[in-house]
């Protein structure tokens, strides 16, 4: 079972993205217990190459802007976030992020249902 937890940011382990995107800091996940949730903060690099467009079969997605501006293609719209905005996208949407800007672009991303029931579907 899974035990409250008091964490600080500053602390949290952190792990380069695939494709040289930038770093990833894991927050809540089955590391701490959470078998439901997973929450990470993104960090983007400038000029990133840019996510894979794909979808979750069961798992929302939440994405909360803390600073910079990227670029989230959602069933083929492009949309402009920008910190403040917060982002849901529901279970199976096809969506893709990416920091066109010469600013990193920080992002907290939810996804839940996680864990066994979370899925990466490619959509290219």
């Amino acid at each position: 079972m899974a035990e409250f937890r008091l964490m600080h940011l500053a602390d949290m382990p952190t792990n380069p993205m695939k494709g040289g995107r930038g770093e990833q800091v894991r927050l809540i996940n089955a590391d701490c217990g959470a078998d439901k949730l997973d929450v990470h903060l993104n960090r983007l690099d400038a000029k990133e190459p840019g996510g894979r467009y794909h979808h979750h079969s069961q798992a929302d997605n939440v994405y909360i802007v803390k600073s910079g501006e990227g670029e989230l293609v959602v069933e083929g719209t492009a949309y402009t976030i920008r910190e403040d905005d917060i982002i849901y996208i529901p279970a199976g949407q096809k969506h893709s992020l990416t920091n066109k800007s010469d600013q990193k672009f920080e992002i907290f991303e939810i996804y839940a249902p996680a864990g066994k029931q979370f899925d990466f579907v490619e959509d290219d």
